[in-house]
């Protein structure tokens, strides 16, 4: 009997996977499908920040959550919502990244 071998996720990937799954989810028509755990994992009762940062961290998840909305209205995916996505995911992680060193 073999055991599967399983990967561990760092904080990045799972990032991004989750963001990945919130444009998946706008492309379906429920573009906040994500955002409440987004929300309480990245302000409230998981990764902390205080100050400046908290607050850029909070207008990056509203324009996260407006970026998402958009998504919703398009007939698709393409390559500008992946370069946004992208962006999300570097400006989250760098706020994230200044809080803990």
């Amino acid at each position: 009997m073999s055991r599967a071998k399983v990967r561990s996720f760092g904080f990045e990937e799972l990032l991004g996977e989750i963001l990945k799954e919130g444009l998946f989810w706008a492309a379906l028509g429920r573009p906040s499908e994500v955002m409440p755990f987004l929300r309480g994992k990245l302000l409230s009762n998981g990764i902390g920040v205080e100050g400046g940062r908290r607050e850029y961290l909070e207008y990056l998840l509203d324009d996260l959550e407006r970026f998402y909305k958009r998504v919703s209205w398009s007939d698709e995916i393409d390559e500008r919502h992946w370069k946004a996505l992208r962006s999300f995911h570097r400006d989250i992680v760098s706020v994230i990244s200044s809080e803990r060193a």
